[in-house]
C-alpha cells in the first residue's frame, strides 16, 4: 500500500515543496493504486498514463527551480460529461460511443492544467448525467468504496468513487439536481455546488443549462477551497472557522415535507451540537415546501435535459437505459407555458431564500434522506430518487456544498449540506473543513476504507 495516495492536495504540495516526495513518485503510486483497485470500483473508465507522466516530469522541474504553480503536481479526474482533448466525451451513453475525439480541453480543465494539476483520466458518470446506477448502461456502475454493493450516488459517480476510494486528491463533477453532493455524501466526501455561473462551462455537456454547475470534489474543505479558486481565478486570503456563526435550520425539510431516515436526523442533529458548541447561534427557518422545489427544477431539467437529446430520444431509443429514457421523455408532456411558470417560479423561490439568507451566514439540512442503496435495484432507484434537501439550491443557485457527518450503524457515510450567500463558495469551504477538523472524519473515513478496499 502507497501511503502517499492518503493525502490531501494542500498536504502533497507541502511535500513536493520539501522535497520530502515528488510528483513522479506520486503519479506512479497512483497508478500503481488504481490498476489495483479501480476492478472493484468502476471509477474510471479510461487513463491517460503517457501524458500523465509527462506532466508529472514538468512538475517536478517547477519543484526544483521554486516555479510551482497552485496545483502543481496533484492527480485528478473529471466526469465523462467534460471535455478533455483527444478523447471521446462518452456522457455515460452507448449514444456517444462512435463520436469524434474532442479538439481541445474544456475550459476547467484548461485552468487546471495551466495552474500545474496533472489530469489522469474520465470518470464514470450516471447516462446522459441523469440516468441511474442499472447495469444497462455503457459501463459498469461505480461502487461505494464504503460497501461495492452501493452506489456511489450520481450522476458523479466516478468521481465520488475515486475521491473516496483514495484514487486521486480531487475530482470534478456537474450539478443539476445534486450531482455533485449526492456521490458526496454517499462516498463521504466533500462536494461543492458553485453559486450558479460563477465557473465557465465551456466544453461540458449540460443537462440543463439554466441550473448545471461544475466543481469540485475533495476529502478536505481547504482542497474544495484551494481547486475552486483556480476555476474560479479567485484569491483567498481569510480561513472562517465555525465559530460565532449565524445558522438557519432547515428543518422542515426532513421532519415535515419528507420523513428522513432516523439514522440521518440522528447524524443531523449531532452536526447542529458541534456548532452550538462553537458559539454559533442557530435557529430553525422556513422555506417553501421542499418538493414544490423538487416540482420546480424538475420541470426545468426535464424539458431543457430533452431539448438537449431530443433527436437521440427520437431516432436511437434502443440505445438509451430505459430509466434514462423515461426521466428525458418527460420533457415532451412539458408545454411550453408550463416551464414558463416554472422559470417564474424559480425566481420567486430564489428571492424568498435570498431574503430568509439575510439574517444569517449559512444555512444547513441534510443532503439525503436516507444511506447509499443497492447498485442496479431498480425498485430503490425509484423509491430514493428524490427523497434528497439538493434541489432548493439549484433553483436559487446558492452554493451548497455536502460534508461528511456521521456513520450508520452498517458503516455507510451520511451528510449535510452547507448553503451559503452568492459567491461565498470558499467561505462555505472553510467551514466545511473546520467542521471536519472537529470532528476528526479524515481519520474515520482512512480507518474505514483501508479496512474495506485495501486489505
Amino acid at each position: 500500500m502507497h501511503d502517499t495516495i492518503f493525502f490531501s492536495a494542500c498536504d502533497l504540495i507541502n511535500l513536493y515543496k520539501c522535497k520530502k516526495l515528488s510528483p513522479v513518485e506520486n503519479l506512479k503510486n497512483t497508478f500503481d493504486v488504481i490498476k489495483k483497485l479501480n476492478p472493484k470500483l468502476n471509477a474510471f473508465i479510461s487513463i491517460a498514463e503517457k501524458k500523465a507522466v509527462k506532466q508529472a516530469k514538468f512538475s517536478e522541474l517547477h519543484y526544483l527551480n521554486n516555479t510551482e504553480r497552485k496545483l502543481e503536481g496533484i492527480p485528478f479526474g473529471v466526469k465523462d460529461v467534460i471535455d478533455v482533448q483527444q478523447e471521446k466525451t462518452m456522457n455515460g451513453s452507448k449514444l456517444f460511443e462512435t463520436s469524434e475525439v474532442k479538439k481541445n480541453n474544456s475550459t476547467v480543465v484548461n485552468k487546471l492544467i495551466d495552474e500545474g494539476a496533472i489530469y489522469i483520466g474520465k470518470l464514470h458518470t450516471h447516462e446522459l448525467a441523469i440516468g441511474a446506477p442499472t447495469f444497462s448502461g455503457i459501463d459498469k456502475p461505480a461502487s461505494n468504496p464504503w460497501d461495492f454493493n452501493k452506489t456511489a450516488g450520481g450522476s458523479s459517480s466516478g468521481s465520488g468513487s475515486a475521491v473516496g476510494g483514495y484514487f486521486v486528491p480531487f475530482a470534478l463533477g456537474t450539478d443539476s439536481g445534486g450531482s455533485i453532493r449526492n456521490p458526496s455524501s454517499m462516498c463521504g466526501i466533500v462536494g461543492l455546488k458553485p453559486t450558479y455561473n460563477s465557473i465557465e462551462m465551456r466544453g461540458i455537456q449540460p443537462l440543463a443549462k439554466t441550473i448545471d454547475t461544475v466543481g469540485p470534489m475533495a476529502r478536505t474543505g481547504k482542497d474544495i477551497s484551494l481547486i475552486f479558486s483556480v476555476l474560479k481565478k479567485s484569491v483567498n486570503t481569510v480561513n472562517h472557522n465555525i465559530k460565532n456563526l449565524k445558522i438557519g435550520i432547515i428543518e422542515h425539510f426532513y421532519n415535515k415535507d419528507f420523513i428522513a431516515n432516523e439514522e440521518v436526523v440522528i447524524s443531523f442533529e449531532k452536526t447542529i451540537k458541534v456548532f452550538e458548541q462553537n458559539r454559533s447561534l442557530v435557529s430553525k427557518v422556513n422555506l417553501d415546501n421542499l418538493k414544490t422545489y423538487h416540482e420546480v427544477n424538475g420541470i426545468i431539467m426535464a424539458k431543457e435535459g430533452y431539448i438537449q437529446y431530443n433527436k437521440q430520444l427520437e431516432l436511437r431509443k434502443d440505445q438509451i437505459d430505459k430509466l434514462t429514457f423515461e426521466r428525458l421523455n418527460k420533457g415532451t408532456h412539458i408545454s411550453d407555458e408550463s416551464y414558463k411558470n416554472a422559470k417564474n417560479k424559480k425566481r420567486e423561490l430564489t428571492q424568498k431564500i435570498h431574503e430568509v439568507m439575510e439574517n444569517f451566514d449559512i444555512l444547513i439540512t441534510p443532503t439525503n434522506f436516507d444511506l447509499p442503496f443497492n447498485i442496479g435495484d431498480i425498485s430503490q432507484i425509484n423509491k430514493y430518487y428524490m427523497r434528497h434537501a439538493r434541489s432548493p439550491f439549484n433553483v436559487s443557485g446558492n452554493p451548497a456544498i455536502s460534508v461528511p457527518c456521521g456513520l450508520s450503524k452498517t458503516n455507510l457515510p451520511i451528510g449535510f449540506q452547507i448553503v451559503g450567500h452568492y459567491n461565498s463558495d470558499q467561505f462555505i469551504s472553510d467551514i466545511a473543513h473546520d467542521f471536519l477538523i472537529k470532528t476528526d472524519w479524515e481519520n474515520i473515513r482512512k480507518q474505514n476504507i483501508i479496512k474495506h478496499l485495501f486489505l
